[in-house]
């Protein structure tokens, strides 16, 4: 009798142990989930019956980036220059007679196109990144699009592009804690964002620039883990 009174008892115990477990599980997962929606609605209703709300400024003019071309151009004039002399002057020692021979056409060739390419690469680089900079974001349409206004590659103007807000996200946290404005980051000077989880490169926006206010930010468009893309 007592010994039956005794498992009984254990067995209440075990269930009222998984059953708080289970309790702390669902609140624990949901919890965070609710407390996010809570917060992006607070971070949307500043763009309520807004027009339009500036959220970043680089604070630059829109001539920037005027050097890009003509450092793109000046480093592509120099491996024209090492493609010229690889075609013209490349050389092979014999290994016999160790006397210098110009080399075979393929080898110069292949040496000279080398050269083209790497300049190609490095002139395209520097253009893309200018092509990739921030210059202003905007949020519109009362908090439902986001006009995103980045640098031409040319060095002058701007040029605009508008997209879903919802689709915006960020694997880096804008807010640190230092700095005069918050955003500071040791060792990295930049932030970067993506207009949606089809895109293959960031827009890239500079922490020295002006954000209206980092915590929402982050809060609207920071995402620890990103769904794969389809």
């Amino acid at each position: 009798m007592i010994l039956g009174t005794s498992i009984k008892k254990i067995l209440f115990d075990y269930r009222s142990l998984l059953l708080r477990r289970r309790y702390r599980h669902q609140h624990a997962g949901n919890g965070p989930i609710q407390m996010d929606n809570v917060q992006k609605r607070k971070a949307l209703a500043q763009f309520k019956d807004k027009a339009e709300v500036t959220v970043y400024d680089r604070q630059s003019s829109r001539t920037h980036f005027r050097w890009g071309p003509w450092v793109a151009g000046g480093q592509m004039l120099m491996w024209i220059n090492f493609a010229d002399f690889y075609w013209r002057y490349s050389m092979d020692k014999d290994e016999e007679t160790g006397e210098l021979h110009i080399s075979p056409a393929w080898k110069r060739a292949c040496t000279a196109a080398i050269a083209l390419v790497a300049g190609l690469a490095v002139g395209g680089g520097v253009l893309h990144y200018i092509s990739r900079c921030v210059a202003r974001m905007q949020v519109i349409d009362g908090g439902q699009m986001v006009r995103l206004e980045t640098y031409r590659i040319s060095g002058r103007g701007t040029k605009t592009k508008v997209v879903p807000l919802a689709g915006m996200f960020s694997r880096d946290r804008l807010f640190t804690g230092e700095g005069p404005n918050g955003v500071t980051k040791p060792k990295s000077s930049q932030y970067s964002i993506y207009a949606s989880r089809q895109s293959n490169y960031a827009y890239i926006m500079s922490r020295a620039g002006s954000f209206r206010d980092p915590k929402a930010f982050d809060v609207l468009f920071h995402r620890a883990i990103v769904p794969d893309k389809k």
